[in-house]
């Protein structure tokens, strides 16, 4: 018979950090789910790589926690601070992080890395320690499956999380890093070149088998049409999957890493022996929640949900959480992302995360809150929403 068990390690007011989750499937196959927290390196010198040595360390330490290697993890965020509105400024620190990625981890961990990734840069506010220059989020796997190429294998059913896409792609000799102002027209590029006829060659019908989708659409070059380009995004996305809705969110960040482009989505899709179970109610373009269930194992996705009350939001997630048929967001929860609202006054910024976690911690009181990150974006789902958060939780 089927089990999970959520092993919340070092608890704080907000986030638990890893959170471990092993599983036993019907088969009596077991996998452990390692996920720190998002981590910084900032107990380090204020440089690039100074501070991703830092961020290795402290991932390190949550890895460790649940015994597992950078060699199992199999998804990486990276999230940016922006370090101006110059897309140049942009280059340069993103070059700066990528010449030290791959060589300091093979270096610090002695391991091979084998993890997608999906990188941007958020906001000129960055993070809650306004020294970060990044927070790195990873997850990792163990046990009964088998990681790389942007999959993890289970044996009869097969989990894809590919690394996030844009236009950027080779026609002949020839690098095309912009296909021009049309937002809607990269999202319909993207989803039909860049996904789905990979997934059309490996036999897994994307349309149909997506279960979430991260959406990130940039707009420091031109801020003034944020809104309007997430809404040309949002119609193709809706357009696209039709009555097949994923679960998901969809938010303006200052760059994706390919600077000419606009839109860069992220699918999570499932193929094989697993039954995707899907809300059937729609908010904001996306379904409210999608799930996947096999060998009696259920994994729900809860889409961004928004609001200016963390009470409120958390609220929204557990009632969907145990629509999807989980007992709530504290017993099955294992990962929130957070997200704040973030306009060009600082203080303002500051004083709104200062709101959001007491109310966040107060939710969670008496028991262990789930792993976490946050971090400040342009806004989240709608462009009223002060917060936004999302979240998986995972049962028997």
């Amino acid at each position: 018979m089927a089990e999970v068990n959520i092993i919340r390690h070092r608890p704080g007011a907000v986030f638990c950090n890893p959170c471990e989750v092993i599983t036993v499937d019907d088969d009596g196959k077991v996998v452990r789910l390692i996920e720190p927290s998002g981590n910084i390196g900032t107990q380090y010198p204020n440089d690039v790589g100074s501070e991703w040595f830092g961020t290795i360390e402290n991932l390190s330490a949550g890895l460790a926690q649940g015994k597992v290697r950078w060699s199992d993890v199999y998804k990486t965020d990276v999230l940016w601070t922006t370090p101006s509105a110059n897309r140049d400024e942009c280059d340069a620190r993103k070059n700066a992080f990528n010449a030290v990625y791959g060589a300091m981890i093979k270096s610090a961990t002695g391991g091979p890395l084998r993890s997608n990734r999906m990188a941007r840069f958020t906001h000129q506010e960055g993070f809650p320690d306004p020294k970060a220059l990044f927070e790195v989020q990873v997850k990792a796997a163990a046990g009964d499956v088998e990681i790389g190429g942007g999959k993890l294998d289970f044996g009869s059913w097969v989990d894809h999380q590919p690394s996030g896409a844009s236009v950027m792609h080779k026609k002949g000799d020839e690098t095309i890093t912009t296909l021009g102002p049309d937002a809607g027209k990269e999202m319909e590029f993207v989803l039909e070149e860049q996904y789905a006829r990979p997934f059309a060659e490996a036999g897994v019908d994307f349309r149909k088998q997506t279960v979430f989708m991260e959406i990130l659409v940039a707009v420091d070059d031109a801020p003034d049409l944020a809104w309007e380009r997430i809404e040309a995004v949002r119609k193709v996305f809706e357009d696209y999957y039709g009555d097949d809705r994923p679960a998901g969110l969809i938010y303006p960040v200052s760059r994706i890493p390919n600077l000419d482009g606009i839109v860069e989505p992220q699918p999570r899709v499932v193929s094989g022996d697993v039954e995707i179970l899907r809300s059937g109610t729609l908010e904001h373009g996306f379904g409210t929640w999608n799930a996947i269930r096999h060998g009696g194992i259920t994994e729900v996705m809860v889409s961004a949900v928004g609001g200016d009350d963390a009470a409120a939001i958390l609220d929204g997630i557990d009632a969907r959480v145990q629509e999807a048929g989980g007992a709530g967001l504290m017993q099955n929860g294992i990962f929130n992302n957070a997200y704040i609202a973030a306009g060009s006054d600082s203080k303002a910024n500051r004083d709104s995360l200062t709101n959001f976690n007491p109310a966040f911690t107060k939710w969670y009181e008496g028991t262990s809150p789930s792993a976490r990150t946050a971090q400040y974006v342009g806004g989240i789902q709608q462009q009223e929403f002060a917060y936004g958060v999302s979240n998986r939780s995972i049962f028997a």
